[in-house]
């Protein structure tokens, strides 16, 4: 379990923790110089058995930046208020900013009691009390405490003891990802980065990626809580040992990543809320300070949903980063205003992709809306009710695993759909109620149009309720399954055969039987004298008849049957089989017996279909 300190400068958090463990985490000459915490330092310790980790922050306002970097949500929260001076400016400011980044459990450290009376002592724990009980934070105990005299250090120590006794297992369906505060070179072992471990486990061997720059490297060995381990889990301070990587390619601000959790991303919608003791609401194009654990953007807020949003009002807002975030659902982001003198708000990360044009679209802020829950797979269920869903944005949205993803599919009332090497789930009543949507478009069709063969595809584009970009996969669908045709471009009702006019149902039924009557079909000029038909008006006719999927015409003066057609081509493929270098067209008339102009003009005609 990590413990973060929060509090105000110069209210004991460093000689708490030292009280605490012993140990001195100011470890800067200029932090010892002035007394005051600068950066962020660390310490641990055996408490009945578990391992403690305790992240001592800043507490001057000049440094809120790096007690950001110090907090994650799954931290308990240490909250330190001297006894002398009581609830201060960054005491307020630090609690906002840990409900901010989502901390839900706290223990207040009154320090200093040495200093002041009893009656002193009851005003400031009343107003600690009222302080975060004021607060979504839940106040675990208040303890009175001197670093000087150890009062209450035990007790406070006991209180620690029983939390990570009952410290939570975290999930395994998320990928590893940790957010690097430090970077160094250790004689002997190498490039060496720490930070807190946000999601997922790391184990010695594994290979990541530094995000946002999408470095690759790999774990060489780690330590978790000061001591060498095997893995290291959600929560847990950790030092990664990595290998394949140089020291100039990776900082403070980065991110340790599995390489499946790699999606960093300028554009990120956040649920925000604002602070309540600000005094002007936040307005479109705000230019703010983002803060995402340990990585820093200046920003603009791009309101979505809502006009100006005032003191203590939430609405999603789309932050614009001058540097990318690797940022997923349900991280917390918080904002600081230009001038740095005070926070604006934060709130919880809902989507990561990037949308550059229409970001307002009502579909678009449906699907926003429908992930602003904890639950992912509350979230995929209610996507899936709006359409279809791109399996791999969602899974690096949610930083789910791909083997936590697929356990999701639920083949009895989803569709798996791939298209353009993607894999994409639609609802079965959605995909349903699209094909039969086709299959009623193209009946209709039929019936006002019998004479057609069918439908094309920019028809049916334009009368069916599917969208464009899925119309392709659903007429696939139906053909597969035998539910529609498809000759020539065009979509039918299986039995479907296109009601010629009379004059020209006429006239196919003598072309068809002249040309089926003999195993060397007549040309189209042979046949317009056998038939006694005008050459114009017969070339006319063969070209409807070939869009209709009627005849085949392989060339200016050639039509054929489509049955005629195939079995040239069956004896093709045959022929191909026995001579995969290839075959002549002398050849290929001596298997299929037919004349050699007819060969050229079949041949010919296959080529460009070949490809």
């Amino acid at each position: 379990m990590i413990v973060t300190l929060a509090g105000h400068v110069d209210h004991g958090k460093t000689s708490l923790v030292r009280a605490l463990t012993g140990v001195d985490t100011d470890r800067l000459e200029e932090e010892k110089r002035r007394g005051l915490t600068i950066d962020l330092g660390f310490a641990y310790a055996d408490f009945d058995g578990k391992r403690v980790g305790f992240v001592d922050v800043p507490g001057h306002q000049r440094f809120i930046h790096n007690m950001v970097a110090g907090v994650a949500a799954r931290q308990v929260a240490l909250l330190v208020i001297a006894a002398d001076d009581g609830v201060m400016p960054q005491t307020r400011e630090h609690l906002t900013i840990l409900e901010l980044i989502g901390v839900q459990r706290a223990i207040v450290a009154i320090t200093k009691t040495d200093r002041v009376d009893a009656d002193r002592m009851h005003d400031v724990i009343e107003n600690a009390n009222e302080l975060v009980d004021a607060s979504t934070i839940e106040r675990i105990a208040t303890i009175p405490t001197s670093s000087t005299t150890g009062a209450g250090i035990d007790a406070l120590r006991d209180r620690v003891a029983a939390l990570a006794m009952a410290a939570e297992t975290a999930t395994q369906d998320e990928c590893f990802r940790l957010a690097v505060d430090r970077v160094f070179t250790v004689r002997g072992a190498g490039l060496v980065a720490t930070g807190t471990v946000h999601s997922g486990q790391v184990r010695s061997g594994d290979d990541v990626t530094v995000a946002p720059r999408g470095v690759a490297a790999r774990v060489r060995g780690l330590r978790v809580k000061d001591r060498d381990a095997s893995q290291a889990l959600p929560g847990d301070r950790c030092a990664l040992n990595l290998t394949g990587i140089s020291a100039d390619r990776i900082e403070r601000g980065d991110w340790i990543v599995a390489p499946d959790a790699l999606a960093p991303s300028q554009r990120i919608v956040v649920d925000l809320r604002v602070v309540m003791d600000r005094v002007r609401p936040v307005r479109h194009w705000l230019p703010v300070h983002a803060y995402h654990a340990t990585s820093h953007s200046e920003a603009h807020v791009a309101l979505l949903d809502s006009p100006p949003i005032g003191a203590g009002e939430t609405a999603l807002v789309e932050l614009v980063l001058e540097v990318p975030f690797n940022a997923k659902h349900g991280d917390a982001i918080v904002l600081r205003d230009h001038g740095l003198d005070a926070t604006t708000g934060g709130g919880k990360v809902i989507d990561i992709w990037t949308v550059t044009r229409r970001r307002r679209r009502p579909e678009r802020l449906a699907a926003l809306h429908a992930q602003q829950t904890d639950d992912p797979w509350h979230a995929l269920a209610e996507l899936l009710t709006r359409g279809i869903l791109d399996v791999e944005t969602f899974r690096a949205n949610w930083n789910v695993t791909r083997d936590a993803m697929q356990r999701r599919f639920d083949a009895r009332t989803m569709v798996r759909i791939e298209q353009t090497g993607r894999e994409f789930w639609q609802s079965a009543d959605h995909w349903r109620a699209w094909l039969d949507d086709l299959v009623r478009c193209i009946g209709g069709y039929h019936k006002t149009a019998p004479h057609s063969p069918g439908l094309k595809r920019d028809q049916l584009r334009q009368v069916s309720s599917v969208p464009a970009e899925w119309l392709d996969a659903t007429l696939a669908s139906l053909v597969k399954h035998g539910r529609i045709t498809e000759s020539s471009g065009q979509f039918a009702l299986p039995g479907h055969r296109p009601r010629l006019p009379e004059a020209d149902e006429r006239l196919y039924q003598r072309v068809e039987r002249a040309l089926r009557e003999t195993e060397q079909p007549p040309s189209i000029g042979d046949l317009a004298k056998r038939l006694r038909v005008d050459l114009g008006t017969l070339k006319a006719f063969v070209q409807r008849m070939h869009g209709q999927g009627l005849l085949v015409r392989v060339s200016d003066n050639r039509a054929l049957t489509p049955e005629f057609v195939a079995r040239m081509a069956r004896q093709a493929m045959a022929l191909h089989e026995r001579q995969a270098a290839g075959f002549s067209a002398k050849e290929f008339r001596d298997a299929t017996g037919i004349g050699r102009n007819l060969v050229i003009d079949i041949l010919e005609w296959s080529a460009p279909c070949r490809g």
